[in-house]
């Protein structure tokens, strides 16, 4: 279905719920932020079939001024966590998880609200360690990229799983990163 300009917001929050295979409408901030982020666009499109992560994305659509709250951690705190994660990861001999469980963990990290666009006064250093600077690409709580922390055996998601207590939303056992 294309919408075009003429179509009222309400009509292309209807159009958008079939798209989806909503039953209802999807809000005005689900629309806005579908338009202002492909990656969010596109979860939704791939979790169709998925009613837990499509529930998840309707509930908790991005921000785009979120990416802020990114600044909270400083360049100096940023590449100690990455030493310290490098680290970790040489020691088990840079091992890395296999490609199912890749591609589980950055589909849960794609779902998550922690995941944000770099920060302005830090995109050279993300671009550096590998995020896409116009998407989000970055987790708020560790400050890590996702797709290279999702990709080390050494590596654990610090986010509490929204369903499953003591868990993560890699569905590990929770625990503090170090």
């Amino acid at each position: 279905m294309e919408i075009t300009a003429t179509d009222s917001i309400e009509q292309q929050l209807v159009e958008m719920a079939a798209i989806l295979g909503l039953d209802k409408p999807v809000s005005k901030e689900v629309l806005q932020a579908a338009v202002d982020d492909s990656t969010y666009a596109h979860n939704l499109l791939v979790c169709r079939g998925q009613p837990e992560f499509m529930e998840h994305l309707i509930a908790n659509p991005p921000r785009m001024d979120e990416s802020a709250d990114l600044g909270t951690f400083s360049t100096v705190t940023l590449l100690g966590r990455a030493a310290g994660s490098l680290a970790r990861w040489a020691k088990t001999g840079f091992s890395t998880v296999s490609e199912e469980t890749y591609h589980k963990r950055l589909m849960a990290c794609n779902v998550c609200p922690n995941l944000k666009i770099p920060p302005k006064n830090q995109q050279s250093l993300y671009a550096r360690a590998g995020a896409d600077i116009k998407e989000r690409t970055v987790c708020s709580m560790c400050g890590c990229v996702v797709k290279v922390k999702a990709l080390r055996t050494s590596d654990t998601c610090s986010a509490p799983h929204p369903n499953r207590a003591g868990f993560n939303r890699w569905d590990a056992p929770l625990q503090l990163e170090e």
